[in-house]
């Protein structure tokens, strides 16, 4: 990361994590998605709409449910069943590797895009443990 990139932070934003810090990470789910398994046995994630006016509003009129409804595949449901706080994002590269035959930076590449995308959508949280002093 160069200078003008450390200026341009706003205040409060974090710094990106390194890669080790990312593959050190534990990925949990978030406490406000319910995870069900439909008869297929994928997973079924009940994700919470925004609370804001207008989604209240829409809502009302043409009477939807409080959660949004997705249904993971196969790669999603064997992922996110292990986002429970203990795995961390490695071990999950190395189960997921193992299991589909991949090798390494095709199964690590993929696993993290994967997890980005469930953390930029508040379905998982990354619980980063501070190295130690």
């Amino acid at each position: 990361m160069g200078l003008l990139d450390i200026l341009r932070r706003k205040k409060d934003e974090k710094p990106p994590l390194d890669r080790e810090q990312s593959l050190s990470a534990r990925p949990v789910l978030n406490s406000l998605v319910k995870l069900e398994k439909d008869e297929n046995g994928k997973a079924v994630l009940h994700i919470p709409r925004r609370d804001t006016g207008m989604s209240r509003m829409v809502a009302r009129v043409f009477k939807l449910s409080p959660y949004k409804r997705l249904t993971l595949d196969e790669l999603g449901t064997f992922t996110i069943e292990l986002c429970d706080g203990r795995h961390t994002v490695r071990q999950i590269v190395d189960k997921f590797q193992k299991r589909y035959k991949l090798n390494r930076r095709e199964a690590e590449l993929s696993m993290r895009k994967f997890l980005r995308s469930l953390a930029e959508r508040s379905i998982i949280g990354l619980v980063i443990e501070e190295p130690s002093a």
